[in-house]
C-alpha cells in the first residue's frame, strides 16, 4: 500500500499565505474507489476527528484493496475559526456546489472537490451535528440510492433516513454523486465522548464491507455493529416553537417519548415564567434536541422519529 498527499486546490490570502485543501490517499490493489470527505463546514469538527481516526487506522494495515481518498478538511479557514462558513466571503461551502472553476475562492475549492471527487466508486460524507443540536449517530441518503442505503446499514449508525431532496439540495456536495451517504451526530461545534468512536467504526466497517479493509482492520467485533433502523421523511418530525424565549431541554438525543410528553420549554427568563409546554407530537424516540437556548417564534427544537 501506497500513502501520498497532494493539494487538490490552493488558495492565496490577503496576507499572501497560502490555504490548501489536501487529498490524503491510500492506493491499494484492484478494488474500489472510495471517498471520505470532511470539515465542509467549519463548524463540524466531529467529521475531521473521524477521519483522522480512520487515517490512523489505515496506516497500521499493510494493504488495502482498491484506493481510499481522504479529503480531511475541505473548509480550513472556517474549520480555524470555528464558524459554519467560509470566512470573508461569507458563503456556506455547501451551497456553492458544483462550484466554478474560475469563481471566488469558496467555489473554486467546491469545483475542485467534485472533480476529483468524481473518481470515487462511493463517497462518504463525515461530519458532526447542526450547531444547535445534539444528535444521535445517523445516515443520510437519497431517497431511491440503494448501493448508499445498504452501505448505511454497515456505518454503526442508530438510524439510517431516507430523504427526499429538498429545494437547495442540488447545490450540496452530497448531491453531486450517485452512491454518497452521509454520517452525523454528536453535538454542534464540539466534540463529544464516543461518538467518534461510533463513526469511526462505521466507516471502518463500511470500508470492509467493500472489501477494501479486512474485517479484522474494523476496530470492533461485527457482533458489535449497530443494527439501525431506517425511517424516511415522513416518519421524522420536526418540532418548532410558537413562542420566543430561552429554550430549555427536558430530554436528551435518543429518548423515547409517548405523545405529548414534555420535551422542553420556552421560559422567559426575567420575569421567571414559562411560556411555551413544548410536547412530543407523537410516541417514537428523539433524533434531535435543541442545546442553543435561544430561540424565536418558529424555531426548530427537535426532531422526533414516529413509532413504526
Amino acid at each position: 500500500m501506497i500513502e501520498s498527499q497532494a493539494a487538490i486546490c490552493r488558495i492565496e490570502l490577503p496576507t499572501h499565505n497560502e490555504v490548501q485543501v489536501v487529498r490524503r490517499r491510500f492506493q491499494g490493489t484492484e478494488g474500489p474507489t472510495v471517498a471520505l470527505v470532511a470539515g465542509i463546514r467549519g463548524d463540524t469538527p466531529e467529521g475531521v476527528r473521524v477521519l483522522y481516526e480512520v487515517t490512523r487506522l489505515l496506516r497500521q494495515l499493510p494493504s488495502i484493496a482498491g484506493c481510499v481518498d481522504i479529503y480531511p478538511c475541505a473548509n480550513p479557514l472556517a474549520s480555524y475559526a470555528e464558524v459554519q462558513r467560509w470566512p470573508f466571503f461569507d458563503v456556506d461551502l455547501n451551497r456553492r456546489f458544483p462550484g466554478r472553476e474560475h469563481g471566488h475562492p469558496p467555489d473554486r475549492v467546491a469545483f475542485e472537490l467534485v472533480r476529483h471527487v468524481h473518481e470515487a466508486d462511493v463517497v462518504i460524507e463525515v461530519r458532526g451535528a447542526y450547531r444547535a443540536f445534539r444528535e444521535l449517530c445517523q445516515a443520510h441518503v437519497r431517497q431511491g440510492g440503494e448501493v448508499a442505503a445498504a452501505l448505511a446499514g454497515q456505518a454503526n449508525v442508530e438510524v439510517v433516513w431516507v430523504r427526499t431532496p429538498g429545494s437547495m439540495a442540488p447545490t450540496t456536495f452530497a448531491a453531486q454523486f450517485d452512491n454518497v451517504l452521509v454520517l452525523e451526530g454528536g453535538a454542534g461545534n464540539r466534540l463529544s465522548e464516543g461518538v467518534s468512536e461510533e463513526l469511526t467504526v462505521g466507516v471502518m466497517n463500511v470500508l470492509a464491507s467493500l472489501g477494501v479493509v479486512s474485517e479484522q482492520a474494523v476496530p470492533v467485533h461485527w457482533a458489535a455493529i449497530q443494527r439501525p433502523r431506517v425511517v424516511t421523511d415522513e416518519e421524522v418530525l420536526r418540532v418548532r416553537t410558537e413562542l420566543g424565549g430561552v429554550f430549555m431541554p427536558s430530554v436528551e438525543a435518543g429518548a423515547i417519548v409517548a405523545r405529548s410528553d414534555q420535551l422542553g420549554t420556552v421560559v422567559d427568563p426575567v420575569h421567571a415564567r414559562v411560556l411555551q409546554r413544548v410536547e412530543a407530537p407523537v410516541a417514537g424516540m428523539v433524533l434531535a434536541i435543541r442545546e442553543q437556548p435561544s430561540v424565536h417564534p418558529g424555531s426548530l427544537v427537535a426532531r422526533v422519529v414516529a413509532d413504526s
